[in-house]
């Protein structure tokens, strides 16, 4: 059995990239801080949803696992402002919105229905909108 992974990140409710991380996101300096206040220029957080999956044989086989994680960017400073939770992916998925869960599960469904359909229950729930 191997461990699969895949990662979506999003501007507020949109989202940007898939899979791979993103160019501009390589070139920031991550701050970890207590309290998180968006700068005045900047209006919608970033979010980054991890899903962790087992493959066997090669064949995406079902997903078990959310990590999530919240920021904002100082793209003047090229600095993006996080919580330790957000630092380790730990955010609650209750902080992810509708439209980011409904995102998220129409993706992985459409990626591998029948892994969708392995997978637990409580996975499956916590991505309902």
């Amino acid at each position: 059995m191997a461990w699969w992974t895949t990662q979506f990140i999003f501007q507020g409710d949109t989202l940007i990239a898939e899979g791979v991380e993103p160019i501009f996101l390589r070139e920031v300096e991550w701050m970890v801080q207590d309290s998180l206040n968006p700068s005045p220029d900047e209006t919608k957080p970033y979010t980054r949803v991890i899903v962790s999956g087992y493959a066997l044989y090669g064949q995406l086989r079902g997903y078990y696992a959310l990590g999530v994680a919240h920021w904002f960017l100082d793209w003047a400073a090229d600095r993006a402002f996080l919580s330790e939770n957000s630092q380790r992916n730990s955010e609650p998925v209750s902080s992810l919105t509708p439209m980011q869960r409904a995102i998220v599960r129409e993706c992985l469904i459409r990626l591998n229905p029948e892994a969708w359909e392995a997978s637990n229950i409580s996975f499956r729930r916590q991505l309902e909108a």
